[in-house]
């Protein structure tokens, strides 16, 4: 788990820009300076702002968005027909399935890679896929307890790099691994007709409860502009129906607490109006319950709390296997990391050392 650092939004662009989130125009300042540029294009809602508001200094990265979006829905489309031809049941998740489906246009909703979630049975078999379209894997610490994913990257005619993250757990920390089961998704899923016949993602109870997790589980609690629009537009599109399937399944992950604060950050940005809370739809004792998900809003939390929370997840066994697999990576990963400085033993007590250290600092 890492987390997401962006710049704060200056001050006197957060009306103007809560407006423009909202769909609305307003008054922005007559000419941005970089840092202001910058934050608007970290936070992901550069294209977005620029859709409602046309600022001059927005225009790049708005048509950068639209211009790589055909290239990249083309390759996903690829992508899954491969995938399909070789029965392996797969689906979008995250930013691209919100792309298509709650967004305006697809471009609106920047993202770096594609995520995909397969089974756990199926992930050799469809990374092998992915190797025989001619993507490279990028190598991992061997961390399989806290590594439920591999990225993979290939350069396309044009020239264009397209990136995929292959997860076969919805979140790589052990105490949220288990949040979203890939059966119950898929048999929920809903199609995604722009990305082809074989493209599915996750239904919108589904999709909130992952944008829920997905902030505070990897990005420690971010206050990531797009990532709350997320929120806040799935909400949108629910029934009340929606929310109570979504809301019962928070509370049988036990992360309702992460869930309300997702959401609490969404409707102070989006200016909504609360609603479709817990208290609807749970009862009193689930509301009271304690949560150990909840540490991970904590501002004081470190990097060595976060691990004794992950591996409390655990049973005895496998925490002493998530250790040593963390102590001794494989070596090819150490090569990758620290280059070939030094001798491989050296490199073993390099990052214990920087390891060791870890643990100390803040998360935030």
């Amino acid at each position: 788990m890492e987390a997401f650092q962006v710049p704060p939004i200056p001050p006197r662009l957060r009306e103007p820009l809560r407006a423009a989130l909202r769909g609305q125009t307003a008054l922005w300042p007559p000419d941005l300076d970089d840092g202001e540029v910058r934050a608007l294009v970290e936070h992901g809602v550069a294209p977005l702002v620029y859709a409602v508001q046309s600022l001059p200094n927005l225009r790049d990265a708005a048509i950068r968005a639209a211009a790589i979006e055909p290239l990249r829905a083309a390759d996903l489309r690829d992508v899954l027909r491969e995938l399909a031809s070789r029965g392996i049941d797969v689906l979008i998740t995250k930013g691209t399935a919100l792309a298509y489906d709650v967004y305006a246009a697809p471009e609106l909703r920047p993202r770096g890679d594609v995520d995909l979630l397969v089974s756990r049975d199926q992930a050799e078999e469809a990374i092998a896929v992915f190797r025989a379209c001619g993507f490279a894997e990028r190598l991992t610490s061997g961390d399989e307890h806290g590594v439920r994913q591999v990225a993979l990257t290939r350069s396309d005619a044009h020239g264009v790099r397209h990136e995929y993250d292959l997860h076969w757990d919805v979140a790589n920390t052990p105490l949220f691994a288990s949040a979203l089961r890939f059966d119950a998704m898929r048999a929920r899923a809903i199609a995604v007709p722009p990305l082809g016949e074989h493209a599915r993602g996750l239904n919108h109870a589904d999709a909130l409860l992952l944008a829920c997790i997905h902030r505070v589980a990897h990005h420690h609690d971010s206050e990531r502009l797009i990532w709350l629009v997320d929120v806040a537009l799935l909400r949108d599109r629910m029934s009340p129906d929606e929310h109570r399937d979504f809301w019962q399944q928070a509370a049988a992950a036990r992360v309702v607490g992460i869930c309300r604060r997702s959401i609490e950050l969404a409707d102070e940005w989006l200016s909504r109006t609360p609603r479709h809370g817990a208290e609807e739809f749970l009862g009193a004792d689930e509301l009271a319950r304690d949560e150990a998900s909840s540490a991970f809003l904590d501002r004081e939390l470190t990097y060595g709390g976060v691990m004794l929370a992950n591996l409390r997840a655990l049973p005895w066994r496998l925490r002493m296997q998530r250790l040593w697999q963390l102590a001794f990576p494989p070596a090819a990963f150490l090569r990758q990391t620290y280059g070939a400085r030094g001798p491989l033993p050296w490199l073993y007590v390099r990052r214990g050392v920087r390891g060791v250290r870890r643990l100390f600092r803040r998360m935030s």
